[in-house]
């Protein structure tokens, strides 16, 4: 196995840590806080608190990668999640476990910027579609094995899930700070950069698209699948974890395509698809009929996030602060994404609440080009009659 490959493989592990840091509260939350002594008040602010530190590390994520380089930022990132899951193992009151939630999701979030350049740097140019296909899929691995520590949490004790994750974060640390990451290409000249508004518009496009409907539109399936399809909790569950299960062939299949073909062509037929499978699932009566629809609609939205991040790298790739910035957007727009969807489905209902997100929102993509291309379709000369 070439080196490149055994370190990519390395910094997938690093990623999967990372993300089952930051995914263990939810579930071991209600163990945890009872012993802690903290109520569903104090959940709340502590879920607000781990959300924000994600964002602020992603920024300050970016501005590590670009002053100090992809390997010093990803050692640093997940010596902060070991801190973190070691703090919060330890903890014996609610500042100290808040405290450690702050430190790990900062390095959660820190994570993001020089992991995804050095996941590009490893894969090499022509398996850039494919390394971010894999990239995601520990990210997925990440929530399946936080869900798993916290299960076995329950019979061993919540600090458990949290020391063994510190254990895969410290291992992780010590084998990244060993991995050589090929030099980035030089960087394009100051003049020859993008204005900030244009660089970020067509990356935030798709990936807001992957945002909004994998923290909003998802997260509300399984309340669809109660109130509208008169499914038990335990079956809307179900539902969802098999979306999960599908996601990884869904974004295998986005990653290989994307090397075949452009990131943007995708995008657009993603939205397509997931716009036709959403008017399905939302619109078609009983689960029997639409669970499946809901079941692959969820699967590939998974798939937008190797194309949003292949577009990130093309547009902003030397540019450290902007990949961060990005990631940081992308928390922001899932964040809104659920409260509006909370608030409409409270006002007007939860079916035309989800009929708007699962359908208008992914359609937003069919058509779309950046643009540059939009300008040279428009300028283009028409041919005489």
């Amino acid at each position: 196995m070439r080196r490149d490959n055994i370190g990519f493989v390395i910094l997938t592990i690093g990623y999967l840590a990372a993300t089952t840091g930051e995914s263990l509260l939810a579930p071991v939350f209600p163990q945890a806080g009872k012993e802690l002594g903290m109520g569903t008040g104090a959940a709340g602010v502590t879920f607000a608190i781990l959300t924000a530190a994600i964002s602020v590390g992603g920024i300050v994520g970016g501005f590590v990668l670009t002053r100090l380089g992809p390997r010093v930022g990803i050692v640093v990132a997940l010596f902060f999640v070991t801190v973190g899951t070691l703090g919060a193992s330890a903890a014996h009151s609610p500042r100290t476990f808040v405290a450690a939630q702050v430190a790990l999701g900062g390095g959660s979030g820190l994570f993001f910027a020089p992991g995804i350049r050095s996941a590009a740097l490893l894969a090499g140019e022509r398996r850039r579609g494919l390394a971010m296909a894999l990239f995601g899929i520990a990210f997925s691995g990440g929530l399946a094995l936080a869900g798993a520590l916290a299960a076995l949490g329950v019979a061993w004790g919540w600090r458990t899930s949290f020391a063994a994750t510190a254990g895969l974060a410290a291992a992780a640390t010590v084998a990244l700070a060993f991995v050589r990451v090929p030099p980035p290409p030089p960087a394009r000249p100051a003049g020859a950069r993008p204005h900030v508004r244009s660089a970020l518009a067509t990356p935030l496009r798709v990936g807001g698209v992957a945002a909004v409907s994998q923290y909003g539109t998802i997260a509300f399936v399984p309340i669809f699948a109660v109130h509208v399809w008169g499914l038990s909790p335990a079956t809307a569950a179900l539902v969802l974890t098999v979306a999960r299960i599908a996601s990884v062939p869904a974004k295998l299949l986005s990653g290989n395509a994307l090397d075949a073909g452009g990131a943007l062509r995708i995008a657009r037929r993603l939205g397509l698809l997931l716009a036709v499978l959403g008017a399905w699932w939302t619109l078609v009566p009983g689960a029997a009929a639409a669970a499946w629809a809901a079941i692959l609609f969820a699967a590939f939205v998974s798939g937008l996030a190797p194309v949003a991040n292949v577009l990130a790298l093309e547009s902003f790739e030397d540019r450290g602060e902007l990949l961060g910035a990005f990631r940081s957007a992308q928390i922001g727009f899932g964040a809104a994404a659920s409260a509006l969807l909370g608030a409409g489905a409270a006002t007007v209902g939860l079916r035309p609440s989800l009929i708007v997100a699962a359908v208008l929102v992914p359609a937003t993509l069919v058509g779309f080009r950046r643009r540059s291309e939009s300008q040279a379709a428009t300028s283009a000369p028409s041919l005489p009659s």
